[in-house]
This record gives structure tokens, C-alpha cells and sequence, in this order.
């Protein structure tokens, strides 16, 4: 499950960066049209474009790994509270049922008194 996880958080990394490359080759590409048919004064212009669509596409790409290390991070707490919580259930069965049912009972009385109303 571990493995299908990281897979598809890396598919999703992967995706966002291709989307980022691709939207700063496009980007690029339309620059540079629009610069071949301006006068040469606006060699200037295209020079920050340039600059501003390579800062937008690296946070891009910045974003995706940030976004893909904490996708793994809630994964891999999610599975150490799954195994926490089993191996409290194996050591204290008995509590654990009474405390399940202390919540459930919890949960219908405020959830039935708001239903009523």
C-alpha cells in the first residue's frame, strides 16, 4: 500500500512538472514570436519576460517536491497511527471495545439530539 502511495504522489509530482516545463516551453516560444515582430528595443523586455516565466516555472517545480516530501510525510504518519492504534487493540481488546463504545454511545447522543430539533 506504502509503495502505491509513493508511486502515485511521484506520478503527481512528475505531472506538475511536466505541466510546469511545458507552460515555460510554450512560454518561451511565444516570447520570442512576439519579440521577432517588435522592434530590437524590446530585446529588453523579453530578456525580464524570460527571467519572470523561468522564476514562476522553478517555483512550480519547487512547489511539486515540497507538495510530494509531505504527501510521503502524512503517509507514513497515517500508516504509524494504523499500526499504533492495532497494536493497542492487541495488547488491550477489552478497553478498547469499552472505549469504542463510550464514543459510539457519545456520538449518537449529540448527533440524535441535533437530528430532533
Amino acid at each position: 500500500m506504502e509503495n502505491s502511495i509513493d508511486s502515485k504522489i511521484n506520478q503527481a509530482r512528475d505531472g506538475v512538472t511536466q505541466i510546469g516545463k511545458d507552460l515555460r516551453s510554450d512560454a518561451h516560444a511565444t516570447i520570442d514570436k512576439v519579440a521577432e515582430q517588435v522592434p530590437p528595443a524590446t530585446d529588453r523586455l523579453a530578456t525580464k519576460a524570460h527571467n519572470g516565466v523561468d522564476k514562476v516555472a522553478d517555483t512550480v517545480e519547487s512547489t511539486s517536491d515540497r507538495l510530494a516530501a509531505r504527501g510521503k510525510q502524512l503517509a507514513t504518519s497515517a500508516k504509524n497511527l494504523t499500526e499504533s492504534s492495532r497494536n493497542h487493540v492487541r495488547a488491550s481488546p477489552v478497553i478498547s471495545v469499552l472505549v469504542a463504545a463510550a464514543a459510539g454511545y457519545g456520538l449518537s447522543k449529540l448527533l440524535g439530539s441535533r437530528s430532533s430539533k
